[in-house]
């Protein structure tokens, strides 16, 4: 009798017991499981997938994270873009639609230091909005290849060109028999070449900023017309005419395990500065550093300000002091050997000279 109490006293703890631990289990879950699997084809990239599941291509880091068995070429340029193994599995979370924390409203850091932390930590995969003025600035080691250029205005004496105004140009004859109706060309002006800040001997390219884009309507034996979609800035006659396709996109804040360093060259949208301090945020950089060294879109970088050393006051020698924190920034595109950089946070005017610091994790 004593046995049978027994047996039924532990099938009721069981009974109330194994629930609960089901319950905690799955609240303490630290990886959720896949609510389903992709079988991989010819062709698939992280990129194309995750595009397609998740709604949204930026989010192809979050997927390579949840699937750290898939294997991806390391040469041949990024990731993303990398074509994956046919026949291996892919596990999907929350397949064909994205959770609250990716549908959550994207606000850019202003001076406010927790704005920039909680994008990080907090908002990790959500992509930093696309705008065509932070993406119109490159720097080349060579000048850009001309097609054409701006003679004037269709209105007779208009110096100044603005959106909607019908334009001739005129085309190089090697290229003028490959542009049709329709086809689409950025307006762009030269720099000039540029030289080091620390080495003012040593060149480091050519800078191109995009003012503006235009649409062909018409070609003709000799000028050819086009009306102005978009002007950044008021276009002028004279100005060149070059190939320009923007891409929609967006960046995805990230560090790395790596620490990267290099040297602000130049900046894109300031051509002077002030002693005193202003607010630089939103403004574009070159740094010397690009794809060959390690940089990728969207990471996060340091700003600092070299210091000068000191002289000890009981030894006398001069001793090397930290360098004196700036600001910080993202990198909006990585060319082969530089990048353009935009400010997201400044203490100080940011100025050529100054060295950058990858965000490590």
């Amino acid at each position: 009798m004593f046995r049978k109490n027994v047996l039924l006293v532990l099938a009721v703890v069981g009974a109330v017991t194994i629930p609960c631990l089901q319950h905690g289990v799955s609240a303490f879950e630290i990886f959720p499981r896949p609510e389903g699997q992709y079988t991989v084809q010819r062709g698939d990239t992280l990129y194309g997938i995750s595009g397609y599941y998740y709604l949204n291509s930026a989010l192809w880091p979050f997927l390579w994270n949840q699937n750290p068995a898939i294997k991806v070429p390391v040469s041949g340029g990024s990731p993303e873009k990398q074509p994956l193994t046919p026949g291996s599995r892919v596990d999907l979370y929350h397949t064909r639609q994205s959770s609250r924390l990716f549908q959550q409203t994207y606000v850019p850091p202003n001076s406010n230091t927790d704005d920039l932390t909680f994008l990080i930590q907090k908002n990790p995969y959500k992509g930093y909005p696309y705008d065509k003025k932070y993406f119109r600035y490159k720097l080349t080691p060579r000048a850009t290849k001309l097609w054409g250029y701006i003679v004037c205005a269709v209105d007779e004496g208009k110096d100044h060109i603005l959106e909607r105004d019908l334009v001739y140009i005129r085309f190089r004859p090697s290229k003028k028999q490959v542009v049709l109706v329709g086809d689409r060309f950025g307006i762009y002006r030269d720099k000039g070449p540029l030289t080091h800040p620390l080495n003012p001997d040593r060149e480091i390219g050519y800078m191109t900023e995009i003012v503006g884009e235009i649409e062909i309507t018409s070609t003709g034996h000799d000028l050819t017309t086009a009306i102005v979609l978009d002007g950044y800035v008021e276009i002028q006659r004279g100005d060149k005419v070059c190939l320009y396709t923007p891409r929609e996109r967006e960046l995805v804040p990230a560090k790395t395990h790596r620490l990267l360093t290099g040297t602000i060259l130049y900046s894109a949208t300031r051509e002077t500065y002030y002693a005193r301090n202003h607010n630089l945020e939103n403004d574009i950089v070159f740094i010397d550093r690009g794809e060959c060294d390690g940089m990728s879109d969207g990471m996060l970088l340091n700003i600092y300000r070299p210091s000068h050393p000191v002289a000890d006051p009981y030894f006398g020698r001069r001793v090397a002091i930290p360098d004196r924190y700036i600001g910080e920034g993202m990198v909006l595109k990585a060319f082969e050997k530089n990048a353009t950089v935009l400010i997201t946070k400044g203490r100080e005017e940011v100025e050529p000279g100054d060295v950058i610091k990858s965000v490590s994790d």
